[in-house]
């Protein structure tokens, strides 16, 4: 169970094992893809950015709507996902990706990852700003149906980049 004070690190353990990942694809593998029909190791590079950026585009609006109101103690804020996650069904289906979250294709590798650790940044920013104030009720509903507070959508956060790990994973084993 993920506490409150364990995010950041929790986000940077899933990111290095994103990194070391995509490290296993040279130079000219990045177009890869698991299926025909599936996004390559760059666009899922870009996909991800996206996501992360969609969900600090609903934190930001959040926390400059919501009445500011005293922090809840570090250790009571709701923070582990994984219940409601897998209680939805999430883990085991394969989601259509909103309009906005899919990837463009106009990137290359190196951009996507730039994108993607300038996102990570500020995300890291906005979840210090969590730190000081009322989240546990500071909720916005995910497309397939649940809801979730601030907290939970960091959680979140890393939660859809482990998903596409396996991904990246089963791309690499295909085309070993």
């Amino acid at each position: 169970m993920v506490q409150f004070n364990e995010i950041i690190p929790y986000m940077d353990g899933v990111r290095n094992q994103l990194l070391e990942v995509l490290d296993s694809f040279g130079p000219n593998e990045k177009e890869l893809k698991e299926v025909e029909s599936g996004w390559n190791v760059t666009e899922i590079v870009e996909h991800l950015g996206k996501i992360e950026g969609m969900i600090q585009h609903q934190l930001k609006q959040a926390l400059a709507t919501e009445p500011i109101m005293p922090s809840e103690p570090l250790h009571e804020k709701k923070t582990d996902v994984m219940d409601i996650v897998k209680e939805s069904g999430l883990i085991d289906k394969k989601m259509e990706a909103p309009a906005l979250a899919k990837p463009s294709g106009q990137l290359s590798y190196d951009q996507a990852l730039d994108q993607l650790n300038e996102i990570r940044a500020e995300s890291k920013k906005i979840i210090h700003q969590l730190a000081e104030r009322n989240t546990n009720d500071l909720k916005f509903p995910h497309p397939v149906g649940f809801e979730l507070n601030a907290n939970q959508w960091a959680h979140f956060i890393a939660i859809h980049e482990i998903r596409h790990i396996g991904q990246l994973q089963r791309i690499r084993k295909a085309h070993q």
